[in-house]
Formats: C-alpha cells, structure tokens, sequence
C-alpha cells in the first residue's frame, strides 16, 4: 500500500531531513593529523613576530639557546579535498633572520569548510629562551603565555575574539581585542599595562606602575597597582586596588552604568571628585557634597581621583577589594 506525505507530517519530516544533511558525516568523510617541527637560533632580544589567524599559540619560557616551534592540526568530518586544502590553509610558515622570526598565515586561506565539519583544531606551540621579545596576534584563536620575559618591553598581544591569558612576568603589556577576555597574573608589577576591548573583561593581579584599561561592556578588575591608573568602560564593574598610591598620583575614571570600587591603601588621603547622575556615592574619605548632591568634592591632600559615572554606585575605601 503506498503511503502519502500529509501536510500535518511535512514538518516533521523535513527536521529528520535537516538533521540527516546537517549532522550526517559526508560519505567518504576523511581525518587528517599534520605535525610540523622547526628550530631556530635565538638571541638576546630577538623579536619574535607570530601572526597565525585562528590558530591557538601556546607560548613558554624554557632553559634553552634556541627557539622551538610545534605545529599540530587536526581536522575530521569533511571530504578529502577540503581536509587536504584545510591542513594546507593552516600550515604556518616561518621566516627567521639575526634578530626577528616571522611566524604567519595568510588570513585569506582560512577559509569556510561549509557542513559536514565535525571536528578541528590548530596550535602553535612555541619553547623559546626568556630573552626574546614575543609579538602575538590571532583572529579567533587563544593565546597562553607563560614565562617571565625581561627584554619585552612592551609584551604585544592581539587577538580578534580569542581569549588571552597570561602567567609570568614583562617590563610592560599591550592588549588589544574586539570581543576576547584578557586573564593577566604577574609575578612582580607591571612598568605599564595598555588594554582595549570591546566587549572583553580584563583582569590583572600582581600589579602595575601605570595603567590603562578602555573596554565598551567588558569589566575590569586591576589589583596590586602602584600609581596612575586611567580605565573606562559603559556598563561594567570595575574594580581598582592599590598597594602602594603616592601623592602626585593620577586616578581617572569613566563608566555610564557599572559600578566602582576603588581600594586604596592605609595613609593615603585622595583629594579630587566622585560625581555621579543618578546612582550613589559612598566614600570613607572626608569630603563636601555639592551640585545637588550628585559630587563628592575629597578634602584630602594626596592622589587626584577624577571619577564619574551615570547610574552606577562608586565607592571609595581603605581595605580589600570584594566581588
């Protein structure tokens, strides 16, 4: 007896259609594995230069006189001829003189591997000496340094929408992204942190002399610091902590409706204003309230604070920082 496909029916099968096309490995679906290898001399301040698309770059200090790179790609689920072209697409390549190594891949060949993709990876995996100078941007791949880097001064990291996370130590760090969090743990403080975002957090302990932080949404959560900080976002928290605050120091700070918490330490007597539109001021400072009640005029006379926001709390205190 045959059977017809009823209007009622159609919808439902057209879902078992899409998840066959969708979700089914393509016949003749292949995997390819690549690793790659390579050595270079190193050198004191040797800068070394990566620019790798989407590739993952994994980056650390090791007692060693050269430079290692490691390459290892992984794509399955997709036919022959585009796993082929994907490996291909990917494949770092590396130009290396005295003094600089160029780690690149063409951002125009990483291209769409349309459905049928199940499964891909791509990392860089560098082992250098402590003394070279690292230059790392990605598009969409994270970035992981771990190690102390004395000569990078600054530390460039960039990354479209990748992640970053650094553990170790450098004489000063720039960070730029569009959507990407930054993860930042020093072991002794920063000369100076330059940091922006649009929509990424960005987070640093162990401290800095000078910081800047702007983001659009993303928060900000700066400890340990010792000097100058300028930070503005739109709706995010930020959270400012100091160990150590001189006189002469210069606190700026902008946010439309995130609150703020400034921890400063014990002795320090900030002068300046906390103004605010609509939200609140509370401040274990002295200090004259004017403008209607929407500025807090600081009576000391240590550090400037300059702080606004439009509808978020901002506090100003002697202790730790809370989340």
């Amino acid at each position: 007896m045959s059977q017809r496909l009823t209007s009622r029916c159609l919808p439902t099968a057209l879902v078992c259609l899409m998840g066959t096309l969708l979700f089914q490995a393509p016949v003749g679906a292949a995997q390819r594995d690549h690793s790659a290898s390579e050595r270079f001399p190193s050198a004191a301040a040797k800068h070394v230069e990566v620019d790798v698309g989407s590739l993952d770059v994994r980056l650390r200090t090791a007692d060693l006189t050269q430079i290692e790179a490691d390459v290892r790609l992984h794509i399955g689920g997709t036919g022959e001829e585009k796993a082929e072209r994907w490996i291909e697409n990917h494949t770092p390549s590396f130009t290396d003189s005295e003094d600089h190594l160029h780690i690149t891949v063409e951002p125009a060949k990483t291209g769409f591997l349309g459905f049928g993709s199940l499964s891909a990876s791509a990392r860089l995996f560098l082992l250098t000496p402590g003394d070279i100078v690292p230059d790392i941007t990605t598009t969409s791949g994270s970035i992981l340094v771990h190690g102390d880097f004395p000569n990078a001064r600054p530390l460039h990291l960039r990354s479209s929408t990748g992640d970053v996370d650094v553990t170790g130590a450098a004489r000063s760090l720039d960070f730029r992204s569009s959507a990407g969090d930054a993860r930042i743990e020093v072991i002794r403080p920063l000369e100076s942190i330059t940091a922006r975002t649009a929509s990424g957090d960005v987070s640093l302990t162990g401290g800095a002399q000078r910081a800047r932080v702007d983001t659009a949404s993303g928060r900000i959560w700066l400890e340990n610091l010792s000097g100058d900080v300028e930070v503005s976002t739109s709706t995010a928290k930020i959270t400012l902590s100091w160990d150590r605050l001189e006189p002469d120091a210069m606190v700026r700070v902008r946010s439309s409706s995130g609150r703020v918490q400034l921890i400063v330490p014990d002795g320090v007597r900030p002068r300046g204003s906390l103004t605010t539109t609509t939200g609140s001021v509370r401040s274990e400072f002295p200090g004259e309230v004017t403008e209607g009640g929407t500025t807090l005029r600081l009576a000391g006379d240590g550090p400037v604070f300059d702080v606004e926001t439009a509808s978020g709390e901002i506090q100003l205190t002697v202790g730790e920082a809370w989340d």
